[in-house]
């Protein structure tokens, strides 16, 4: 599909839903099936509340006797989201332009029976990065998207091995009533995301992430995403055959948005502890992870969890190598290298302020004796965000990003970026945004992380 095919597909789009918005009271799927309204789960989509992350926790189950009601329609759900203006500046240029939205997401979700549910998403990016023949490019994507899999409540399968359940609201639970409890163990198998049940979700963000700028098949300007999750390292590359650069700002390891892998996790003590381990497939390696999350439930509005994350990456980046001809050339080296992240995330909401962050660090493991006195083996990043409801129609966000990178010496730069968005829900389903982000730091042309001053977005975000 061409890129002003998909213009006039989102413009169609937004036109139906203002038309007709208050007759079809349009909600995402999960909402219409169980009947209830998006904001029992959302802050704001696609921001959870805690009882939309329980409900994600559950596999997508109400531990009720209701049942997902609705035909098959009802299963389905389109979100289209980004940019429809940007103005960035720079000491070397300053560009206004229309663009249009970056991402148009069809979901498919539904609870299949008491213990089973499915989720796939598929995606449409008319401007997505690639890398093709030595060089980056932009082109149109269609397929499937960041996250497709299925999850399982292992509840019973404990209980024929011998364990003690109890039925709760139609669902197994492993324990007995006054004692010990757990729910799951769940299983989440296929592209998952797993960093959905971290207290810094992701792919749960209302400050999108930006586009990368490319110029003669370079890499312009990098993009601005929450920096704790990022690679964090200059100079590496994501495979041999291909020789693809793995940007500094590329998420990856537990924080990718998406990865083919399995997750297990189970909640302890009427859901006071949570025990997460998993595994991901990452470039030519794979990496696993182990999650602790401790929720303190809710008193007058106020609540509060925290995270610890340990992760091991097993061979899944390429050390670099110095062409002889030209130092300034890199190459991906015969080395595959490991990589250690650990790091923690809090959340705190009180009433219509909901505040998260998190610092990460990474470190890498098996660098070439060639290239060790010049390259850095730990970086760390922080993140941490803030938004309010102000009002219905009106909600306030600001985050704060910090990169402290590692990699190439003469390569590297830290990051620091300071961002602020306002979005305006004309109804519950569609927002409009004006998202400002500004780079702290001095200017550095050379160097795509810090070749900008200021970057402002004007753009949509529409679930129906």
């Amino acid at each position: 599909m061409s890129r002003r095919s998909l213009t006039v597909v989102a413009l169609i789009a937004a036109l139906i839903s203002v038309v007709d918005v208050g007759a079809a009271e349009a909600i995402p799927a999960f909402a219409r099936q169980y009947d209830m309204q998006c904001n029992a789960c959302h802050t704001r989509p696609p921001r959870l509340n805690s009882f939309g992350e329980q409900f994600h926790l559950m596999g997508f189950q109400l531990p009720s006797a209701a049942r997902p009601r609705g035909i098959v329609i009802d299963s389905l759900a389109l979100r289209i989201f980004g940019g429809l203006f940007e103005y960035s500046k720079s000491p070397r240029e300053t560009e206004t332009k229309l663009a249009p939205p970056d991402e148009f997401e069809f979901f498919i979700a539904r609870a299949l029976a008491p213990d089973l549910s499915l989720y796939v998403e598929l995606e449409g990016a008319p401007n997505e990065l690639e890398f093709e023949d030595g060089r980056f490019v932009k082109k149109g994507r269609i397929g499937l998207g960041k996250e497709a899999f299925f999850m399982v409540n292992l509840g019973r399968l404990v209980g024929l091995a011998g364990a003690p359940t109890m039925e709760m609201g139609g669902m197994t639970m492993v324990g007995r009533h006054g004692g010990f409890n757990m729910h799951g163990p769940m299983l989440m198998a296929g592209k998952v995301d797993p960093s959905t049940n971290f207290s810094y979700a992701t792919n749960r963000q209302l400050i999108l992430d930006t586009d990368a700028d490319v110029k003669h098949g370079e890499i312009e300007r990098l993009p601005v995403v929450p920096y704790a999750f990022t690679s964090k390292f200059f100079g590496l590359f994501k495979n041999r055959d291909e020789a693809e650069p793995q940007l500094v700002t590329d998420q990856v390891m537990y924080n990718t948005q998406g990865s083919p892998g399995a997750d297990f996790h189970a909640m302890f003590q009427n859901n006071l502890y949570l025990g997460q381990v998993g595994f991901l497939r990452e470039n030519e390696g794979f990496n696993a992870y182990g999650v602790f999350r401790v929720n303190l439930g809710e008193r007058e509005g106020f609540t509060f969890n925290a995270s610890a994350l340990a992760n091991w990456g097993f061979g899944v980046v390429r050390a670099p190598t110095r062409d002889p001809d030209d130092p300034d050339v890199l190459h991906p080296s015969n080395r595959r290298l490991d990589r250690l992240r650990y790091g923690v995330a809090a959340n705190a909401r009180w009433k219509a302020l909901d505040v998260y962050g998190a610092v990460i660090w990474d470190r890498l493991f098996g660098v070439p004796g060639d290239i060790r006195s010049e390259f850095d083996r730990t970086a760390a990043g922080l993140t941490l965000q803030a938004d309010y409801l102000a009002h219905e129609t009106l909600l306030l966000s600001t985050r704060f990003d910090q990169l402290w990178a590692g990699g190439l010496r003469d390569r590297k730069r830290d990051g620091t970026v300071l961002t602020a968005q306002l979005r305006y829900y004309p109804w519950p389903n569609i927002a409009f945004f004006v998202r400002d982000s500004v780079n702290v730091r001095s200017f550095v042309e050379e160097n795509p992380l810090r070749s900008w001053r200021n970057q402002l977005f004007i753009g949509i975000d529409w679930d129906f």
